[in-house]
């Protein structure tokens, strides 16, 4: 029940965003802020778009997605409650430089919270939300409390398989490529999401969706706690815990590069890092079977965020890192390079990496990628098997938001003038009627980032 309350919510989210400025004429400008409340950090992006002149609402123009990122994310507040809605009015400040002031008290605002915020116990969560509807409800922008909810990891999973493959053209017939499958590595859960022909025997991990004549049966699942920022913590409780009493410290980290240390729960630790242990370090903390009542993988799959972040953005194969592309590997190729990487010290890695993005944080790779590794082991991987990890289709960067939108944009138009949502499958009844007329069109994107936030999307999820 409370997931299929938050699917009715996100089914209603984004028709907001549309239906609550329908005073605009067809071919006039439309915004709406969706902020995005990750285990880390919280950005917020914020829409234009344009209903098809003409009198017409059978196509949506994306003109913009700006966006910008703050540290520390929500669940930071956890100690603090009252203080949360407070961290978001730098968002609010930039969002008021991007929506025209006429438009303001028409523009909605959402605030959906991933992984981080589910991780803080149930008061906490309240007192926190409660912060924020407070905030946001005396923003100028159009704002109710409701608006402010958790986003269920299954629906952000689903949300950006939808990104990934309507950016491929893989939703609408004729398709140009078969629909891919995708793993999305945050900081606090992962999600993985495929096309199945086979019975799902978990009603709650299958999904309907129709685009045009098309279907896709997909298998959607959500693993709260084995995001990237968790896996560390739980090795360092682990490691720590395994020790004996009367073994002197400082404690030997095999995913740590030697001449690093660091300290957790109380206790040192050196670095000694040596990939067989790292890996089954890792290994350790999937359960067996950790994908249980999961069918047999589709042949293509598209790994991102972390999955990007801790793979072809650090160089992991080539020694080239980059900010955005894709690189095709497999099981096999991250384990023979992060062989390599882990031999590295600590300041061999810091040479290595300076010019990577979380240059800062090089000293976790060797346990990152040996996470990826045994994620990938873990969700029944062969060796050889290649995966496209990658964080920009098309120059539109992978977020969930999106995929969010595409679908709610689409429901509008299949629900233009009954005043509420049709019944059925929320998503997979709207998106068929809806998206088989819509003519989506990305004429533009452009992002905006400051200089003085953090800018690596990885940290946010």
């Amino acid at each position: 029940m409370p997931r299929a309350r938050g699917r009715r919510l996100l089914s209603w989210l984004l028709l907001q965003l549309c239906s609550a400025q329908d005073a605009a004429g067809p071919g006039e400008l439309r915004h709406g802020l969706v902020f995005d409340a990750g285990s880390s950090g919280t950005r917020v992006h914020v829409y234009s778009w344009k209903i098809g002149g003409g009198g017409s609402k059978d196509s949506f123009d994306l003109i913009a997605d700006d966006l910008l990122k703050i540290k520390p994310g929500l669940s930071s507040f956890k100690g603090e409650p009252e203080q949360a809605g407070a961290s978001l009015r730098p968002l609010l400040a930039y969002a008021k430089e991007k929506v025209p002031a006429a438009a303001v008290p028409s523009t909605p605002v959402f605030l959906m919270a991933t992984a981080g915020l589910r991780l803080v116990g149930e008061g906490a969560k309240d007192a926190i939300l409660a912060s924020v509807c407070d905030e946001l409800g005396k923003s100028g922008f159009r704002f109710r409390c409701e608006w402010a909810t958790l986003l269920g990891g299954e629906d952000e999973g689903l949300y950006g398989w939808v990104t990934v493959n309507y950016l491929l053209g893989a939703l609408y017939p004729p398709a140009k490529t078969p629909a891919v499958g995708t793993i999305d590595l945050g900081g606090g859960s992962v999600q993985v999401v495929f096309a199945t022909s086979e019975p799902v025997p978990n009603p709650d991990e299958s999904q309907l969706l129709t685009f045009g004549a098309r279907q896709h049966s997909l298998y959607v699942k959500s693993h709260l706690g084995y995001g990237l920022d968790e896996a560390r913590r739980k090795a360092l409780d682990s490691l720590v815990s395994r020790r004996a009493e009367d073994k002197p410290e400082p404690f030997r980290h095999p995913c740590l590069p030697r001449g690093a240390s660091l300290e957790h729960g109380g206790k040192s630790l050196v670095g000694d890092a040596d990939w067989a242990r790292c890996l089954r370090v890792m290994g350790r903390l999937f359960p067996q079977p950790f994908a249980a009542g999961q069918p047999k993988l589709a042949d293509r799959f598209y790994g991102f965020s972390y999955m990007y972040d801790r793979t072809a953005a650090i160089g992991l194969l080539d020694g080239q890192p980059r900010q955005f592309g894709s690189v095709a590997m497999s099981y096999n190729d991250i384990a023979a390079a992060g062989e390599s990487l882990c031999r590295l010290s600590a300041e061999e890695t810091a040479t290595r990496f300076a010019n990577t993005q979380d240059a800062a944080k090089s000293n976790n790779y060797c346990g990152d990628v040996a996470y990826v590794a045994a994620l990938l082991k873990a969700l029944g991987f062969e060796g050889d098997t290649s995966i496209t990890m990658t964080n920009k289709i098309e120059k539109v960067e992978l977020v969930w938001t999106l995929g969010a939108m595409l679908a709610k944009s689409a429901e509008l138009l299949a629900d233009t003038g009954s005043g509420g949502l049709g019944a059925g499958s929320v998503i997979g009844g709207l998106v068929a009627l809806g998206l088989a007329a819509a003519a989506l069109k990305l004429l533009s994107q452009r992002r905006s980032y400051s200089k003085l936030l953090p800018s690596s999307r990885r940290d946010f999820n």
